[in-house]
Formats: C-alpha cells, structure tokens, sequence
C-alpha cells in the first residue's frame, strides 16, 4: 500500500478567505527545507560543542492546469468573484497559508494534515505548448511547516470590531513547542489597514487551546484577522469541493499570442507559426527578522522582473524574416542588427475556453524587448526558432477574460 496523489488535497487561504481547494493540481507540495546550521568549536576542547541552527527557508511549489484567474484572485486576497475584466497585478500579493490534508486512502475524511503558513509568492511561470496543457506554476518561500498526527489543518478568519480582544477557535486547537512556548495558533495574521501582518505570539496576543486573545483590541474590518491550527476535530473534503465547471485543459489551438506595434494605442497582428509561449515573473525576496522572534515577521521585494519566450515554425522564410522585422519595428528593406537597442512593444497571450471560445484570461506586458533570434537548425529538423524578451519595467497584468 501507498499514499496515492488523490488522497492528498491543497487548501490555500489569503487575507480574509477561510480556504479554497487549489483544483487541477499536477504536482504540489514543499520541495526544501533549507536551514542554516553553523557548528560551535571552542578552544581547548577537541569536540564540537554543539549546533546552532537558523529559522527555516522554505519552498512550496506548485503547478495547476488551472487556467483561469482563480490562482491570481486567491494570491492577491481575492475570492474568484472578480468581473470580466478585472486585472491582477501579481506585484500585489498577500501572504498565503497553504493547509494540506491527507484523506484516508478511499475515503473523504482527514487522516493527518499538513499546515505551511505566511508563504510569499516568488515567482509564476505560465507555460502553454501545442501538445501540453497549459499550466502555471507558483514557487512560494516562507519558513515553517507544522505536520499534525491523526488530525486536522484549520483556518479561522474573525472580523475586528474595535472592542474584543478575545477570538474563539472553531474547534479545539493543539500545540505546537516553538523556542520553549506553546503555540496553538501556528501563524496568525492581522490587516489593521496598512495591509496584513504577521502577529508575534507574547507581544502582540497570547493562545489556549480555546482562542486567541490580542494585547489590543483588532480595529474594526470584515476578515481582518486569520489563525491556522490543527484540531483533533477531523473535518472532511467531499469530491464536491473542485470545481467541475472549469476545463479540464486547454492546448495550442486555445491559446492566440499577438504583438503590438508599440504605440500608446497600439495595432495588434496576431504571431502566426507559434509552438510554445510562456511567460515568468519572479521576484527576489527579502526576509525581515527580529530579536526574540522565532518566525519571520514579512518578507519583500524590490522591482520584480518579467521574461517570456515565444517559440515560431515559421512557414516559410519570408515569414521568418517578416516576424524578426517585426519584433525590432523595422520595416521595407532596412536591415535588422542585433546592436540595435529593441523597441518596446506589447505581448498580449489570450487563453480560451476549449468548449466556446470564450476567454478565460489574458496575460499583458507593455513594454517586452525582444532579443535577436538564434538562428540555427539540425539534420532531419524544421526551424523552430525562439524569440526571447524581457519586460522594462518589469510588468505582467493578468486579465479576467479579455482586458476591460
């Protein structure tokens, strides 16, 4: 017997969402657990002395064929309900609790249950082929992974109303030893309206195994407040709980890549020839820590950087030549050279809904610079040729559907 992957469930939660179950998840779940250790020697002793070992650097990664806005909406403490149109600025994120419960094998009910609090988003890859779903990866860092024996991943939200101090858990919660104290909320995060926080344990709240109760009262906010515990209380995730409306998948033919010309409105002609198109956004994130503090208080970013490449057969050579004129905004017979600083120009990659045609999102950058293609081929091969670019700026909306 084993665990097989349909017993494992991704339950993420943001700013004031209780949880939604990540649906078509290929692969998921903390892939390192990197901790400093630095080893202690003294003089006149022939033995080490010990170890000292640093807070945890964690990785959580994930990849879904999901293809609509849901992932975005949940990173950025949204609840899917966003209008056609609505835009996503990844740069926006909010930290994410992810709960991980194992189901007994052929069954709905929680056997044991991972819990990976305030993760902050690193970096998002969206990959779409001919031959392959498309798909989007998130990689998330943070710095605890709590594992519950026989139990369950909660998360609790509470609306501040000014006055009370004291949140009751919705089930009896269990402890965790970190540094010597006992934690019954693992991670607890607060929005006061300068954005959401992370609460230290003694200083800013104390925890039973029945509440949590803050040093000062939460201000007055609907969500505002959100505890992750693990219960002895099992709780139960029916196959209802994914999305059965969504597709199942979406190819090449549901995915249109289209360039702009550059200008402030701009002309859009459709990239004919593509085989594969993705697009990565990826920050490098910067840990905040303190005195007396066993968890990371936030982490941050500086300007986050946008790259993508679209892979073209072309056709024929005219239309190879016709598409690197066009990425360098040359026209008529002037010769393009690689010298030339390029252009910035827009590249928008629309995604359909295999059963209608309807977008399902569209992905936007403004100023993409391309770089001069390498041109080289092999024996018994056709010319498939990359066209790599970079964002300026460093900027990737995402659309709800087709952009407002």
């Amino acid at each position: 017997m084993a665990i097989k992957a349909g017993q494992i469930l991704h339950v993420s939660g943001s700013a004031g969402q209780s949880g939604f179950v990540i649906d078509r998840i290929q692969t998921g779940g903390v892939t390192g657990i990197n901790v400093n250790e630095t080893r202690v020697e003294e003089l006149g002793n022939v033995e080490a002395i010990g170890t000292i070992r640093d807070i945890p650097d964690l990785t959580f990664e994930l990849q879904s064929y999901d293809v609509t806005t849901e992932l975005e909406s949940i990173l950025l403490g949204g609840d899917n309900t966003e209008v056609d149109g609505s835009s996503f600025d990844l740069s926006a994120f909010v930290p994410l609790d992810i709960l991980s419960p194992f189901k007994n094998s052929g069954l709905y009910t929680i056997a044991s249950s991972v819990i990976i609090p305030f993760l902050s988003l690193e970096s998002m890859a969206y990959s779409f082929s001919l031959t392959d779903s498309g798909s989007v990866t998130a990689t998330l860092r943070g710095d605890s992974i709590f594992y519950i024996r026989g139990g369950s991943a909660y998360r609790d939200v509470f609306d501040g109303d000014g006055s009370t101090v004291a949140f009751n858990f919705a089930n009896t919660a269990l402890k965790s030893a970190i540094s010597g104290s006992d934690y019954y909320g693992l991670s607890v995060m607060y929005d006061d309206g300068n954005g959401w926080q992370r609460m230290r344990l003694g200083t800013d709240y104390t925890n039973s195994a029945a509440a949590i109760t803050f040093t000062t009262a939460p201000v007055v906010g609907t969500g505002n407040i959100a505890v992750v515990y693990g219960s002895a209380t099992q709780a139960t995730y029916g196959q209802a709980v994914h999305d059965a409306t969504k597709p199942v998948g979406v190819r090449g033919r549901d995915i249109f890549v289209r360039l702009g010309d550059g200008n402030a409105t701009p002309t859009y002609t459709s990239w004919v020839g593509v085989q594969s198109a993705n697009i990565n956004w990826r920050v490098t994130l910067d840990r905040d820590e303190e005195f007396g503090n066993p968890q990371v208080v936030a982490q941050d970013f500086d300007v986050p950087e946008v790259t993508g490449t679209v892979n073209m057969k072309p056709s024929a050579v005219d239309a190879l030549f016709a598409q690197i004129q066009a990425i360098t905004n040359v026209s008529g017979t002037d010769i393009v050279n690689a010298t030339q600083d390029p252009p910035e120009l827009q590249v928008e990659v629309k995604v359909t809904d295999p059963a209608d045609g309807t977008t399902l999102k569209t992905l936007f950058v403004p100023d993409a610079k391309f770089s001069a293609p390498a041109l080289q081929n092999s024996v018994g091969n056709k010319l498939a040729t990359d066209f790599n670019f970079t964002s300026s700026g460093g900027s990737l909306t995402v659309y709800k559907s087709d952009p407002a």
